[in-house]
């Protein structure tokens, strides 16, 4: 199994719901320890079953909308999301039924899964920018991210990332 996958899910063209995709592509731009893969995904549901699959520890950042205030950042657990199936549909599948499903199948299954959910205000809106409280909350998770897969690392994290916290300065 490999040890550790970051994933950045959602729509490039849904507005605040391109977060993780943001935050997927700032991490590239650090270095990681060993073992750590940082991945980008626009699909959920069943699909998640084969991403995560084969690896020991997953992070995954995405958007969410639940009426907190915008840009304000929550870090869940996969116990957060298991119970509740949704078989009607591929597509309803969340991240717990996806992990439940994968151990039952007998997958190598991740045994430690994070997510990084940031609020979003616009999911809705075409449009391949962040509001300004979701890109700042980008930077914020680029950073909690980074520490968590720096902090069981066997080596120390080289100095000088800092320019990732921010969105790069064109596209």
């Amino acid at each position: 199994m490999s040890p550790t996958l970051v994933l950045g899910m959602g729509n490039p063209i849904l507005s605040d719901d391109g977060l993780g995709l943001e935050v997927a592509r700032r991490l590239r731009r650090l270095p990681m320890p060993d073992g750590v893969e940082i991945a980008e995904s626009e699909v959920a549901g069943l699909r998640l079953l084969e991403l995560l699959r084969g690896y020991r520890k997953a992070i995954l950042v995405d958007a969410l909308k639940t009426g907190r205030p915008a840009g304000e950042i929550v870090r869940l657990d996969a116990n957060d999301f298991r119970g509740g199936h949704r078989w009607g549909s591929a597509h309803s599948i969340h991240l717990g039924t996806a992990l439940e499903l994968g151990e039952e199948l007998g997958y190598a299954m991740p045994t430690e899964c994070v997510v990084y959910a940031v609020e979003a205000d616009d999911v809705e809106t075409f449009g391949e920018e962040l509001c300004p409280a979701v890109a700042e909350a980008a930077g914020a998770v680029v950073r909690l991210v980074y520490d968590e897969v720096w902090s069981s690392a066997a080596t120390a994290p080289p100095a000088g990332p800092e320019a990732a916290w921010k969105p790069p300065a064109s596209r």
